[in-house]
C-alpha cells in the first residue's frame, strides 16, 4: 500500500443552479448545517455546506475523505479558538502527512474584526500542524458562499448568487476574485473551470 499519495484538489466556481442540483442527491447528515458550531461538523466522501458570510469553512482531507467545519465568529461557544483547536486535533490525525486544506470565508466589517480573526486563527494553526492550506478570504461582499466537497473528483464547488453572473463569462480565479479579496493557493491544489 502507498502511504505517500499525491493528489491535486480542484477548486471551481459553479452556479448556484448546479450546487443545489448536485447537494440534492446527498444526505442532510453530510450537510454541515446551523447554529455552525464544532458539533455539527461532518465527515465523508461528499460533504457541504452553506451560507458562509462571515463564517469560517475548514475543509481537511486526507485522500480518502473530507473532515468539513463551518464556524460562526458570533457563537459564544465559538469565542475561543483554543476549544475550536482541540475539538480538531480530537478529530483530525495531524500525523497524516497527507492531509490539505481548504479555509474559506471571512468579511470585513468595520465595527468587528471577529470573523478575519476566526479565519486567520484556522489558517495559523494549519501551517502549525505543516498542513498544506489554501485560502479564500472575503473583502466586504456580503453575499452567502456555498460549498460542496466531491471526493470522487477531489474538487471543491464554490458557489454563490453573486457569482452567478460571472461564472461563465470571466476566468475561474477572475471570478473568484470578485468575492474574494485574498486567494492564496497550496502547491497542490489549483483552480480549474
Amino acid at each position: 500500500m502507498n502511504d505517500n499519495i499525491t493528489f491535486t484538489s480542484a477548486i471551481r466556481p459553479i452556479k448556484t443552479a448546479l450546487f443545489e442540483d448536485l447537494i440534492s442527491d446527498i444526505s442532510k447528515r453530510h450537510s454541515v448545517n446551523s447554529p455552525w458550531t464544532c458539533a455539527e461538523s461532518r465527515r465523508g466522501k461528499q460533504v457541504y455546506t452553506t451560507g458562509i458570510i462571515d463564517c469560517t469553512m475548514c475543509g481537511i482531507t486526507d485522500g480518502k475523505d473530507v473532515f468539513m467545519m463551518h464556524i460562526c465568529p458570533t457563537k459564544p461557544e465559538n469565542a475561543k479558538f483554543l476549544k475550536i483547536k482541540e475539538f480538531m486535533q480530537d478529530k483530525i490525525d495531524f500525523t497524516n502527512k497527507n492531509l490539505k486544506a481548504v479555509v474559506l470565508g471571512a468579511r470585513f466589517y468595520p465595527d468587528s474584526n471577529k470573523s478575519y480573526k476566526l479565519f486567520d486563527n484556522f489558517v495559523k494553526f494549519l501551517k502549525s500542524k505543516n498542513v498544506d492550506t489554501t485560502t479564500l478570504k472575503g473583502g466586504d461582499i456580503y453575499a452567502q458562499v456555498d460549498v460542496l466537497y466531491r471526493k470522487d473528483r477531489d474538487e471543491w464547488l464554490i458557489a454563490s448568487k453573486y457569482l452567478d453572473s460571472y461564472v461563465d463569462k470571466l476566468p475561474p480565479g477572475t471570478a473568484l476574485k470578485k468575492i474574494f479579496k485574498e486567494i492564496e493557493l497550496s502547491k497542490s491544489d489549483m483552480i480549474l473551470p
